[in-house]
């Protein structure tokens, strides 16, 4: 295959790829026709079957989505808060400016099951129930 095949089917998939940067793990929901016909967009008419051949060459493999369950409240979370928020209002004291991110894992609630599969760049840290 060609580099610039390579090059265009990282495109492709490139807005269509999400992941755990905890455990290194990255995936794309796109199936294999989808990004035929992405690819065949571009002016480069591929199959399937080259499309499979990419996945592997770019160590994209075929996995069962999952979801967790929600973890128990934590200890710690509230003095957490307390913390931020006189933080905060030292900050806000002393004229400097305050923003405002979410970097927290997300949690998700109750059983969740995503019935198919997708691929991915490495395997899930562990079963889910």
């Amino acid at each position: 295959m060609t580099p610039e095949l390579s090059t265009t089917f990282l495109d492709v998939v490139r807005e269509h790829t999400a992941g755990c940067p905890q455990h290194a793990i990255r995936w794309t929901h796109l199936r294999q026709p989808e990004i035929a016909r992405r690819i065949s967009a571009t002016g480069t008419p591929v199959s399937c079957r080259i499309v499979r051949q990419l996945l592997k060459q770019h160590g994209f493999v075929r996995r069962q989505a999952q979801k967790k369950t929600s973890f128990k409240q934590h200890p710690e979370r509230n003095p957490q808060f307390e913390n931020i928020t006189a933080l905060k209002a030292a900050y806000l004291a002393a004229g400097q400016p305050v923003l405002s991110m979410d970097t927290k894992k997300k949690e998700m609630l109750g059983n969740f099951y995503r019935n198919g599969t997708l691929y991915t760049r490495r395997t899930f840290p562990e079963p889910l129930r």
